[in-house]
Order: C-alpha cells, then structure tokens, then sequence
C-alpha cells in the first residue's frame, strides 16, 4: 500500500487504475466532501459530540458553538459541569436528562455514551453524544422520573467501591506516605476532583498534592480552626470541602478536595471516612515504628535487628573470651533483594524476604545469631569461628548466591564482608560492624563475592 501511494504522489504506477496526480487530487477531494456530507448528517441527528478522559473530563466537544453560546469554555471542565446528576464513565443508551442551558434555563436532552478501554480494560476515557429535546416532547419523556428516584441509592454504592479502591491502594503501598497518595487518587478519580492531604506538625509541605493548592483554599486553611469535621465552602469558581482528623503523631490531619460542582452529603461522609481511615493508618504506622525502636527484633524477617545483635554480640563476647575462642562476624548483602516489591508485587517481596532468612539461617549453625541490618544487609555471628573456618563458609554461602522461587523467579547475587575477632579483643560491635561493611565495600569494587577485612592477614 505505501509503495502504491509512492508511485500515485509520483505521478507513475502501470498496475493502478490511478495514471495521474490529477486523479488523486480528485480522490481526495471526494473523501473530504464525503466526510463533510458525514458531519453534516450527525449534526442533524444529535447537537454535541464529545470525549472525555478516565476522569470524566471534556478533551473533545463538537461543533464550536451550542444554544448560541461556545463550547470551547467546556474543554477540561468535569461533564458534570454540563450534566450534573450522570455518571458519563458508565454507559447511557438515550437516557434523558434535565440540564441547565447556556442560558440559565431548564433543558432536557437525550445522553447516549459508551465509555472505551485499554488493553488491560482499565477505562480510558467515553465518548457520547447529547441532543436538546424541544418543550413540547419533555412531557413524554418526563414520566421517567422515578427511575431518577431508585438511581440515588448509586451514589452510595459508589462510595462503597470507592472505600473498597482506597483501602486496596493502603494496602499495597508499605511506606504511609506512598500508601496515602495511592488512596487519594482512588479517592479523586472517580469524584473528578483534585486534593490534597496535609498535617499541622509539617504545614510548608504536603503529604500529597494531586494540583497546586488554590491560594483562596490555603488562606482558609490558615485562619480555620482546628476543630474537626467536615467544612464545605466556595473558593472563587470552586467548591471546596476540608476535613479535619485529629492523630497522635501528626497533631492533625487536613484532607482537602475541590472541584466545579457542589458536594452532596454522600460526598462529605465518603471523604470524612477516607480522611478517618488515612488518620488510623498513619496512627497505625506511628505506634509500629515506636515499637520497632523500642524492640530487639525485625518484624518482617522475625530476625534480630541491629540493636538486638549488637546486645547479642556483647553477651557472647564475654563468654568467648572466658574461654578464649575466636569469632566472626558476617556482613551479607543480598542486592535486589528490596526491588522485588515493586516487579513482583507486595505479597512477592514478603515471599522472597521469607526465602532469603532461611537460606541464610541454614548457612550457619542454629545456635549462631542472625540480625537484618537494613533493607537487603544481613549480619551473621559465628561463635569459635576463626579465619579459615569462616572462609570455607563464605566460599559455599557465595557459590550459588541467592535462588528466589516465585513467579517468575529470580537468581540474586550475595556479597560478603568478613571480620574476625581474636579472643579478649577490645572491640566494640559498632567497631566490628564497620570493617565488616568496610570490607563488603572494597569487596564489591574489586569484583569479588566475600572479602576479609583489611586488617586481617
């Protein structure tokens, strides 16, 4: 087909009807008179012809003008600013509605929509088309009516699959902050409005910000009171509804979302409970961390932290040295090991977090300690291991690195830092840790899989 148009635009093609430039001119012309004579035909079936976004924005209105006024002014606004009581993501088969003209007069009209998918399903965006009905056909079409009437209950519905994508989003994010800007997107989209989540404790910067925060919308943040609830008020073209948390950590938290169209009561309850359920997880996050400080152990992996291997070391240390026995200390890396969330999701991460400590733990003997350092680094405490013990170790620890089973699976490399302690040394867990890292580092550059560290022989 390219190499047929190549030789039409050149003028030359022996095996096409088409001999000249001058008859695709006038194959051209005809598919443009053809299209006009399409649009001229829609034009009189229907008044508008529209697309929107995945948040029910107007990308693409048709013709210019409507009721002797532009359309243009409607491009980026929410549909609801044209139909406020329609949900344009779902699909409407000639469902007749009561607007509000350019002019500030009632009209009914006829709303047909099919909303479009990607590849993955996900709603991408509708198309439709809207026709005005004139005075004298709305009685027929009024009747209707009660069907409005059993279509409010939607609403709550609605907000029942709104809770249910914010607390999946909670759910699927670890770090809080991550975790509330995944729940305020599943909060805005389907709302077709934009917010914000900011506390008091840290009020130049926001938790999350979906657009800049309007300056009318801050001066009333700055000179409400702290009392909590929910507020609803006008900010210039905007309606803007603020709900106010209280939470331990944070003194309070303020949840803010503005759009083009008033909210309804549902609306206010379903963004009080999302600010209520954000409040009890940062609440949640805040207890969990001061438990973490306060304990021996890492939750995640069940394995001692740093603080708790460093009490170990020094119990141990006491009694190697009343005995005089060696010891060593193992610094693992395991690289990789974090970003499996992000490629294999939540549950795949936990799952090869799981793999790796009992990897590690059949490295060692059951009565040597095992302490996670950080995110992907491991400490192994070897009691009466000297040198060429440890050695032996790291060489079968580092033969076959680090194999995760999970869909798919992945093979991660493991590094090692080796230090040795002598019997009735001086030194401290801090000390031994850091030619442990020392050596994991000079290691690693020199492109090796363990290393001792540089004070030893």
């Amino acid at each position: 087909m390219r190499s047929l148009f190549s030789q039409i635009m050149n003028g030359s093609s022996p095996d096409s009807p088409v001999t000249s430039q001058h008859d695709l001119r006038n194959m051209l012309a005809s598919t443009l008179e053809s299209r006009e004579r399409w649009r001229s035909l829609l034009y009189q079936a229907v008044d508008l012809v529209f697309e929107t976004d995945n948040r029910g924005r107007i990308i693409v209105i048709s013709p210019e003008t409507w009721l002797g006024q532009p359309t243009t002014a409607l491009i980026g606004r929410p549909f609801s600013t044209l139909c406020g009581s329609v949900d344009i993501l779902q699909p409407h088969t000639g469902s007749p509605l009561q607007i509000t003209s350019p002019q500030g007069t009632p009209l009914t009209v006829i709303l047909s929509s099919c909303p479009f998918h990607d590849s993955a399903g996900q709603i991408t965006g509708t198309r439709g088309t809207l026709k005005a009905i004139s005075s004298r056909v709305d009685t027929p079409v009024h009747p209707p009516a009660p069907a409005k009437v059993e279509a409010t209950p939607l609403p709550e519905n609605n907000g029942v699959a709104i809770l249910a994508a914010v607390t999946t989003a909670l759910r699927k994010a670890i770090v809080p902050r991550l975790a509330s800007a995944a729940a305020m997107e599943a909060l805005l989209a389907p709302l077709a409005a934009e917010g914000a989540l900011q506390d008091t404790a840290n009020p130049k910067s926001l938790l999350y910000s979906s657009s800049p925060l309007p300056s009318d919308i801050q001066n009333v943040l700055s000179t409400s009171t702290s009392q909590t609830g929910t507020s609803v008020f006008r900010a210039g073209t905007r309606h803007a509804l603020i709900c106010r948390e209280n939470i331990r950590s944070l003194k309070q938290l303020y949840l803010v979302v503005w759009r083009a169209e008033p909210w309804s009561i549902v609306d206010q309850q379903l963004c009080q409970t999302v600010c209520s359920l954000l409040t009890g997880f940062w609440e949640l996050d805040s207890i969990h961390r001061r438990i973490l400080i306060d304990s021996d152990y890492d939750i995640s992996s069940n394995l001692l932290n740093w603080n708790g291997l460093k009490a170990e070391i020094e119990r141990r240390a006491r009694r190697l040295d009343q005995e005089t026995m060696p010891a060593t200390l193992i610094v693992a890396r395991v690289p990789g090991l974090t970003e499996l969330s992000k490629t294999h999701g939540f549950e795949g991460g936990e799952d090869a977090l799981r793999q790796c400590v009992a990897l590690l733990r059949k490295a060692v003997r059951p009565t040597d300690a095992i302490g996670r350092i950080s995110n992907n680094v491991f400490g192994l405490w070897m009691d009466g291991g000297d040198r060429f013990a440890a050695a032996e170790r790291a060489e079968r620890m580092t033969a076959h690195g680090i194999p995760i089973l999970i869909d798919p699976p992945v093979h991660l490399p493991l590094q090692l830092g080796l230090v040795s302690r002598e019997a009735n040394a001086q030194e401290t867990p801090e000390t031994l840790l850091e030619r442990g890292m020392q050596a994991l580092q000079e290691g690693v550059a020199e492109n090796r899989k363990w290393r001792f560290s540089h004070e030893a022989p």
